[in-house]
């Protein structure tokens, strides 16, 4: 019998692939947005997770078997969020699915994407980053998905539900939005190649490394191991491979044909500034065989692509 699937954020960069790769598998796909979403094959449910009843009767509605937790606010769809609300939302949207679940449909396998932010400052000697180390958010959206992953932990330890926690690092790909970091780039590039700009592309450090994985090679391990992940435990989702946000910019420029220079705008660098980020997902792959297959070249090709 085909899988029931509810997916939370089902409009947002990752829910569309999400979807598409739900709907490979043969389930009934259920996206839940707050946004009209008009995706082929899906059940569309426009929903704000801050209603808790609205939630609620989605949930008993869909009585799903898997559930993909990707709504959340983020950096790039709240650029100028009252510090505020990072006390609040990602934790309160994620208590009324959690709530939903434990009252109908306990049994169902939950996956609940958190972040890499969760890990902070972490030293060179202890990179790349595996999932043993502990808490230590420099941002508040860190802190916020350290908070989801605490009341995660809390819903496992005391009601049993099969939530399992993932902690992607930079996740980029055709599609991607304005205000992530590589859109930001592309769309430079683009601009330039258009004419519609001088041939500078402004960043914010050159030298700040970051571990980057394909939207597309990050789905199917939410695919993975929403079937095959332990309940109660947490995967990293990365590439193993720090790489230059320079670097980034000149393969841009490169795939695009054309020259331009690169304009730093950090300044110096600020307490919260995390320099360099590479994961270790080890882990993930010893659970379900899972490891990137997409080349950072294909995808910034895809991603510049996407870019009129």
């Amino acid at each position: 019998m085909a899988a029931r699937v509810f997916i939370t954020g089902a409009s947002g960069f990752t829910g569309r692939f999400l979807a598409h790769v739900a709907l490979a598998h043969g389930a009934q796909v259920f996206g839940l947005s707050r946004r009209p979403l008009q995706h082929q094959g899906l059940v569309a449910l426009q929903v704000d997770l801050l209603d808790r009843e609205a939630v609620a009767t989605a949930v008993q509605q869909a009585q799903p078997d898997y559930i993909f937790h990707l709504a959340a606010q983020t950096p790039a769809n709240r650029t100028h969020t009252d510090e505020v609300d990072w006390l609040t939302y990602n934790q309160l949207t994620t208590f009324h699915v959690f709530e939903a679940v434990r009252v109908h449909c306990p049994l169902a396998r939950v996956l609940l994407v958190s972040s890499s932010a969760i890990y902070g400052h972490v030293a060179e000697h202890l990179m790349p980053i595996n999932e043993q180390l502990p808490f230590q958010p420099t941002t508040m959206y860190g802190f916020s998905k350290a908070s989801q992953e605490l009341l995660a932990m809390r819903y496992v330890s005391e009601h049993g539900l099969a939530i399992i926690r993932t902690r992607p690092f930079n996740q980029i790909g055709p599609g991607e939005p304005l205000g992530m970091l590589t859109s930001t780039l592309a769309a430079q590039v683009a601009r330039i190649r258009a004419g519609e700009q001088p041939a500078i592309v402004r960043m914010w450090h050159r030298a700040t490394q970051r571990d980057f994985t394909d939207i597309r090679d990050t789905v199917q391990a939410y695919w993975s191991l929403i079937e095959h992940g332990r309940p109660g435990d947490v995967y990293n989702i990365c590439s193993g491979v720090a790489v230059p946000i320079g670097a980034i910019v000149e393969a841009l420029l490169a795939i695009a044909g054309i020259h331009a220079n690169i304009e730093e705008t950090g300044g110096a660098l600020r307490p919260g500034d995390v320099l360099t980020q590479v994961g270790d997902y080890q882990k993930l792959h010893t659970a379900t065989g899972w490891h990137p297959v997409i080349p950072l070249q294909q995808t910034l090709a895809d991603l510049l692509a996407s870019f009129p």
